[in-house]
């Protein structure tokens, strides 16, 4: 898969509907995704524990972004005429959830348990619409890995992309050379599904 050097046209459309916003995220991948595009982004960090529970992996991250949501709408830097994103992002792949690596071995698994193999990216997000109030809802994305060589692993791990990132990868950077393709949208697997979002404005 190329890297992604320029906003395509859903991010063009997506800055275009929501030119400025409020992100309850601290995730770079998040940030840069919108302001590449020239959406206006305004950073608030929730401080939330990502608790990981919940009969299903939906429920699970329904329950993170909710949570999320809410610590910025609660907060005293709500402001309720703009739009607001709290998101949250997991891998699941065979029945295993994939989160952030604990470290550079904990990454080394994940890579190495994706190599050659289909995992389900799951983005969740709490967005808030002014004259519309919260909602939640999860997207999912497809995503096959190319069959990775342990040199190939080791060289990935060094880029150090891997830290703070669900599965150990970056779509966007260096982590496209891991991806053979993709089915659904591609923001999704990065963290942020524009194009559903969108579809709920």
């Amino acid at each position: 898969m190329d890297r992604i050097m320029e906003p395509d046209s859903l991010q063009l459309e997506f800055a275009s509907r929501f030119p400025r916003l409020i992100l309850a995220s601290s995730s770079p991948n998040r940030r840069g995704l919108l302001e590449i595009a020239g959406v206006d982004v305004t950073v608030f960090v929730p401080v939330t524990e990502e608790k990981r529970d919940g009969s299903t992996p939906l429920e699970t991250m329904e329950h993170i972004v909710r949570a999320k949501l809410g610590c910025y709408l609660e907060s005293d830097s709500f402001d309720p005429s703009l739009p607001a994103i709290a998101a949250d992002t997991l891998v699941l792949f065979d029945g295993e959830l994939l989160g952030k690596p604990r470290d550079e071995e904990d990454a080394r698994r994940m890579l190495t348990l994706l190599s050659g193999g289909e995992q389900k990216v799951l983005s969740a997000v709490g967005l808030y619409l002014p004259g519309k109030g919260p909602s939640i809802f999860v997207d999912s994305a497809s995503v096959w890995f190319r069959n990775l060589s342990g040199r190939e692993i080791t060289g990935y791990l060094a880029t150090g992309e891997w830290n703070g990132a669900a599965g150990a990868y970056r779509l966007q950077r260096t982590g496209c050379t891991l991806v053979d393709r993709i089915e659904g949208d591609w923001t999704t697997v990065v963290g942020l599904p524009l194009r559903e979002i969108l579809n709920r404005a």
